[in-house]
Parts: structure tokens; sequence; C-alpha cells
């Protein structure tokens, strides 16, 4: 029962927002811990909360104590044993027994943890409120990362106002189809260059697939955030955004600034900075960055695919700082060409696992290797394709928002907007029911 289900839009969801608003508000934090209980319970299996809950209730435990306490063993035996537990699921137990969103989950403790110990925010002395804060449904199984050091007050005290209800279920809906109309759509280009075979598409048919594959990727991530969003908004809460346009970028370093915000903040503010960050000279630094991005890499997965991944990445940032940074910021186009080309390069070990894939895949790129069974194959997928590919180069730019901004503030104008945005949710309920579900990417880390 994921975000993108009929059972979730139609059933959960308004049954769950009922009840939560007919409970006073004082005592809606109970109805919301309940309620994400269940819905991590019907995402994954019934037995499978339970240890998040015990988790999170030895992580209350352990950060009252610290917050009188200030016991550095016990917080470094703590962070080594939840790293542990990660390693664990990722390692050993597998894409069948790993606990959906047990990273974000063990990420927004150890943040916790980590805040308290510094003396960065108190420890939350409401068992209740703290487990709403690390369990939230909206958040739990794919982020965005909150901290529980952003929610504190929000789960003692939060405004309930109609404009944000209103405003969180615009990004519902907007989220809801740019994962529905948008990835799901873009993600058939990119099955079909793996059933015809990597090293057998024409180099036309190989961009096409890269450039869907970069949208699949983006519109579906960013449409679960926006969702999610949406949805805390709906319930009272602020939750950060995890997505700033990151294609209108112009350099690898500004596009992961903006690209899944919330993760690259968590790996900068526990693991980049307490390392040392760039404090202590250039040859620290190009180290930290190589050992925080290997770390994102694992995050990702074990497989030495995520490792070329973040190889990529981090060898183009390092090249930034050194001098290649300064030498874009000469020309506007040209920064924004050579963001784009290394982006899209990396996504292909991110996509494909298998080496020898991979590396059919990059040759046809390039036409440098394989043999192409139909040289035109590109041109019947491009009009096949062309107003979904077309929509996602113009929503990966600012401009959208840039069109949202300019209209003037007037109830004619809402209307117009609630309008269509009815229409548009009808459209892509048309299309969630009509479908086979698709998963959303990242539940898988």
């Amino acid at each position: 029962m994921q975000f993108n289900s009929v059972q979730f839009l139609f059933c959960y969801l308004p049954l769950f927002l009922v009840i939560y608003y007919l409970v006073p508000a004082k005592w809606r934090n109970i109805p919301l811990l309940i309620g994400s209980l269940l819905f991590y319970g019907f995402n994954a299996s019934l037995w499978m909360f339970i240890p998040m809950l015990v988790l999170t209730i030895v992580a209350y435990i352990i950060g009252k104590y610290m917050d009188s306490v200030r016991n550095g063993a016990m917080f470094t035996i703590c962070m080594v044993y939840f790293l542990f537990v990660l390693i664990f699921f990722k390692l050993y137990a597998g894409g069948t027994f790993l606990p959906i969103g047990i990273s974000f989950y063990l990420f927004q403790i150890s943040a916790y943890l980590f805040s308290v110990y510094q003396r960065k925010m108190e420890a939350e002395t409401n068992l209740l409120h703290f487990s709403t804060q690390i369990l939230m449904f909206p958040k739990l199984l794919s982020g965005p990362i909150a901290y529980a050091a952003s929610l504190q007050q929000q789960t003692a005290h939060r405004d309930y106002l109609p404009a944000e209800f209103h405003k969180g279920l615009r990004e519902l809906i907007v989220g809801l189809a740019l994962k529905v109309l948008l990835a799901n759509r873009l993600g058939g280009l990119w099955a079909q260059a793996g059933v015809v075979g990597y090293g057998h598409i024409s180099p036309g048919f190989a961009w096409l697939a890269l450039i869907a594959y970069a949208m699949r990727l983006y519109f579906d991530f960013y449409g679960y955030s926006l969702m999610a969003v949406g949805i805390g908004r709906m319930l009272g809460f602020q939750l950060p955004q995890n997505f700033d346009d990151p294609y209108a970028s112009r350099s690898v370093s500004e596009f992961y600034r903006r690209w899944h915000i919330t993760l690259g903040a968590w790996f900068r503010e526990f693991i980049y900075i307490p390392m040392g960050g760039n404090r202590k000279g250039l040859g620290r630094t190009i180290m930290n960055l190589l050992f925080v991005w290997l770390l994102t890499g694992l995050w990702h997965g074990v497989g030495g695919n995520y490792l070329l991944w973040a190889l990529i990445i981090v060898c183009a940032v390092i090249l930034e700082r050194l001098f290649l940074g300064k030498w874009l910021k000469k020309s506007y186009v040209l920064c924004h060409i050579y963001t784009i080309f290394v982006i899209l390069l990396s996504w292909v070990p991110f996509a494909i696992g298998d080496w020898g894939q991979m590396a059919s895949f990059f040759g046809r790129l390039f036409a440098m290797s394989g043999e192409t069974v139909n040289p035109l194959d590109f041109v019947h997928l491009a009009k096949t394709y062309a107003w979904m590919l077309l929509a996602g180069l113009v929503l990966a730019t600012p401009f959208p928002k840039w069109i949202v901004k300019k209209m003037p503030e007037s109830k004619i104008v809402d209307v117009v907007i609630d309008i269509g945005m009815f229409i548009l949710f009808w459209i892509t309920v048309y299309f969630v029911a009509t479908s086979a579900q698709d998963p959303f990417l990242y539940f898988q880390y």
C-alpha cells in the first residue's frame, strides 16, 4: 500500500485523516503513531515494525541518559551498533529481508543521539512525541530525513490551518502525477533498452533511454518527496524539501546540494564536518570528500556499480574544487552542458548493476562497441515518448515554479488552479487503476 496506490488514496489516507481530525488536537499524536505503525505493517510484514519500535524506545532511553551524563563511550557504542544493524541488513539480509526504510530510520535516530550528545538539543522527555517524530508515516519509508530537533516543537504543538491543508493537498496531487504520469511512463522507455539488449541498440536509442532514466529517477523520488511533504502539511507538520531543481545546476557539486537535499545534509553534518570538512587543508579535504562519497555509494548498495557511481561523482567534485569550477564559471552554457553530461554518465552504473551490460551500454552511447540491430530504432521511440520527454525537460527546470510565483493572488486564480488539480488527480487515478503498480525506486534503499 504505497502512496501511489488506490488503497492508500481512497481507503487508508481518507480514513486516517477523518480519525486524526476527530481526535482532540492535544491527543493527535496517538492516532498518528498508531497509523504510522499500521502503514509500515501494510508495506512490510507485520513483525518488521516491532524491531523498529524497540529501537525507538531504546534510543529514547539512551537520549535521556546522555542528556544528563555526557558519556562518549556510550555514544560511540550506540553509533557502532546502529552502523552494524544497517550493514547487516544491507549486506547479509538481502533484499527480501531488508526492512523498508531502515536506513532512513537509522539516519534519523543517529542524528538525534548526535545532536543530544553535542548539546545541540535537549533530549525528548515524552516517549509518545519522540516515537511520533521518528516513525511518522509520510517520511518513514523514503524520507525526507527530518531531524527530531526540527520536529520536537511540532509534535508538542502545531497549527492546523485550512490554507496549509489545501497547499498540502496540491503538493500531494502534483507529486502523485509526477510519479504516475511521468516517472512510470518514462520508465517504459528505459526498460525497452534492456529488452532489446544494451549491446544492440543504436547510440540514439542509448541516449534517449539514458535521458529517460535520469528523468524517471528524478520524478519518481521528487514525486514521492513532494507527496510526503504534502501529507505532512495536511497533518500540520512542516517537513523539509528534498529537491531544488537539481538539473538546473551549473556544477556537479551544486547538483548534489540540490538533489536529495536531506541526505546530503546528513552526510555533511554528521560525517564530513566532524571529520574536519574543508578546514584542514586541501589534502585532508580531498580525503574527506572521497570517504563521504564512498559511504554514500555503500548506502545505496554494496554492489561495485554504486561505488563506481560514487567515484565518478567525487572525482568531478574534487576537480571542480581544484580548478574546473573556476573555469566553468566563465561560460553559463558550458557549465550546464558539462553538468548534465557528467550526471547522465554517472547514472549508467547507478542503473545497471551487471558490469558486462554496463560496458555494453557505455559502448553504444559512443558507438565504440556492439552492433546495432536497427539504426533507426530511436526515431519511433522519440515520436512515441515525445510529449513525456518534452514535459520532463520543462518540469526539470525552474520555469514552472517561476510561472506559479508570477500568478496573481486572487480567488479566481485559486479556483482555476483547483479545477486543474481536480482534473489532474482523476487522470492520474485512471492510470493508477489501469496500470500495474510501479513501486517508488528509493524504497530499495
